[in-house]
């Protein structure tokens, strides 16, 4: 079969051998974020996708999926040694404390598991929980999107917070003080012992960004497009640094350097007084939380691929590309290895020095996460631009498309074709064919 590569929204590359549905729901949703100002929050449908990072602990790597199912995989083989049944899709990262693993899930829990996979406790919630938690003292936080941000111990609750919008984002704890974001555009500084509000700083968009901590400073990114460095002990704004896109991606503090992805497709290296010391362009947004070891950074981009660069310069070292985005927290590092989820339905076990795939382990389900964006208009026209891998077109080049059970299809893949993007209810596309 010849294959063909995408040139239009996002230039991201895939061939018509793969589950073309799911990749090109994905690029309607990304050109969307890309063009709205107020990004709102997504849906993602059950399916194979891991978005969550692993966490590794004692030779097992523990990560969840979209396909309601955490797993726990030998570090060494990617064999799996277990899983447990959730009652939904997993986007937020498990944190392991005292030999306990936490995640939070879409079904509204959040989950404390033993390492051999047996259920401890869980806390419920009134809405999807997107956040990882942040365990601090023995105490849990985790927000939901129903609009409360939590601390819990034990199961039990000792204290919420209302915010006046879903928490999505993960927090962090400096001098008793926890730190979280939320769609409602505020960052609020809690105090960790009883929740009680000690400063909020506004932005112009939601806020899912985690924060880092460096002499009493805050730093974090916004929907509005701007980073930001904000007085720990006050609230009281020092400097933004504007960016094209809008920033959800976590940031990373080291030596004194920020460094952060935008929806702009750049990965940034900002000096904490706000001066750009280098950027790295990517073809799409990027979302995921850079990790820095031994001076290689690590990130991954919705543009499939997996970067190592070069931290004191921005150069690339290495990449992997993969078959689907990658929107994680963060990588997971550990002894000379790199574990990470993709959309594409694997985790990737990747030599941290070469990029060389060791293993890579598939979840219960081949196909793809539907994904949509609550709000969005019920129909939204893409134009998509094809061409052979080979660059040589050729008329006879029309091959009919299957796309199982994600609705009806008409068209063949042209030179040029236009898709009726549908994201209520059953999504089903009608492509249209233009000569």
């Amino acid at each position: 079969m010849d294959r063909y590569v995408q040139e239009g929204a996002g230039n991201v590359n895939f061939s018509i051998e793969q589950d073309m549905f799911g990749n090109i729901e994905i690029l309607g949703v990304l050109e969307h974020i890309r063009n709205t100002a107020m990004p709102q929050q997504f849906n993602i449908d059950i399916g194979g996708s891991v978005i969550a990072t692993p966490a590794f602990h004692r030779g097992v790597v523990y990560f969840g999926a979209f396909d309601e199912n955490f797993y726990a995989v030998d570090a060494e083989t990617g064999k799996e040694v277990w899983r447990f049944a959730t009652g939904g899709p997993m986007y937020s990262s498990p944190r392991i404390y005292d030999d306990i693993i936490y995640f939070g899930c879409y079904d509204g829990n959040l989950y404390a598991l033993s390492l051999e996979g047996r259920l401890l406790w869980r806390f419920g919630t009134s809405g999807k929980i997107a956040a990882t938690p942040c365990i601090h003292s023995g105490v849990v936080y985790i927000g939901s999107e129903d609009r409360n941000f939590y601390a819990v111990s034990g199961g039990s609750l000792l204290w919420k917070f209302a915010a006046s919008g879903p928490v999505s984002g993960t927090a962090a704890v400096y001098n008793n003080v926890v730190y979280v974001g939320s769609y409602d555009r505020n960052l609020y500084a809690l105090d960790a012992g009883d929740g009680g509000l000690l400063w909020k700083f506004a932005t112009r968009a939601p806020v899912v960004s985690t924060p880092a901590f460096r002499d009493n400073v805050l730093y974090f990114g916004s929907c509005d497009s701007n980073f930001y460095a904000v007085s720990a002990g006050t609230g009281e704004e020092l400097w933004r640094f504007h960016t094209n896109g809008t920033v959800f991606s976590p940031v990373h503090l080291e030596n004194d350097v920020l460094y952060f992805g935008s929806g702009d497709g750049n990965l940034y290296a900002v000096s904490c007084s706000g001066k750009e010391l280098w950027r790295f362009k990517t073809n799409e947004l990027v979302s995921s939380r850079p990790f820095i070891r031994k001076g290689v950074l690590f990130f991954g981009s919705c543009d499939n691929n997996f970067y190592a660069l070069d931290a004191a310069t921005g150069r690339l070292l290495w990449r992997f590309p993969t078959s689907g985005i990658l929107i994680h927290k963060e990588p997971c590092v550990h002894g000379g290895r790199i574990y990470v989820g993709s959309y594409d339905c694997n985790t990737y076990c990747l030599d941290a020095a070469t990029g060389k795939l060791i293993w890579k382990f598939h979840t219960a389900l081949s196909y793809q996460s539907p994904i949509h964006i609550e709000g969005m208009d019920s129909t939204k026209s893409l134009e998509f631009v094809w061409r052979p891998e080979d660059g040589v077109r050729k008329e006879a080049d029309r091959e009919e498309a299957e796309f199982a059970d994600y609705g009806e299809f008409s068209g063949s893949y042209m030179k040029k074709d236009k898709t009726d993007y549908v994201s209520s209810g059953k999504r089903s596309y009608i492509r249209k064919k233009e000569f």
